[in-house]
């Protein structure tokens, strides 16, 4: 299943993979979110999708990190099958090596001890007027490794 942010229903999401949507808060506070968990032959991994009061029900942002494969999780959390992999539309992934992701990425917009951080904003146009998007990504790195990718994807009309 293909996930786009700002397009893919949370509820779609729930639909196929299992877990339960939890959620808190209200309107500008208002956040859900949807809990998968697998592993490869190094690690397991857990995959957090979720969508605030802007997204409207789509995935609007995820988390996507390493965890040992003795961890454990809450019953709500759904299971992806033995062959379940995240691929990235970018050849980024859990365990890349440092300076391969420099090499696909290019330098940060900012670097913090062990987390890489990458803003891009531009500008766009749909039958509802011009709009601006702001992508943020940012990249934990532990022993030279990747081990926690966060992204967000904010579309708001100018």
């Amino acid at each position: 299943m293909s996930i786009v942010l700002e397009t893919t229903r949370m509820t779609d999401v729930q639909k196929r993979f299992g877990g339960t949507v939890g959620q808190e808060g209200d309107a500008g506070t208002y956040l859900e979110w949807l809990c998968l968990r697998g592993g490869d032959a190094t690690e397991g991994w857990v995959l957090w999708l979720k969508s605030d009061e802007m997204d409207a029900g789509t995935v609007g942002s995820f988390q996507w990190q390493r965890v040992r494969h003795a961890a454990k999780f809450d019953e709500r959390c759904g299971v992806l099958s033995k062959t379940g992999k995240v691929e990235l539309p970018i050849p980024l992934g859990l365990g890349m090596q440092e300076a391969k992701l420099f090499h696909v990425l290019g330098h940060p917009t900012a670097r913090h001890g062990n987390t890489v951080l990458y803003v891009h904003e531009h500008m766009g146009e749909d039958q509802q007027g011009p709009f601006t998007t702001l992508n943020t990504l940012s990249v934990v790195i532990r022993d030279g490794k990747v081990v926690t990718i966060d992204v967000l994807k904010v579309s708001f009309a100018d």
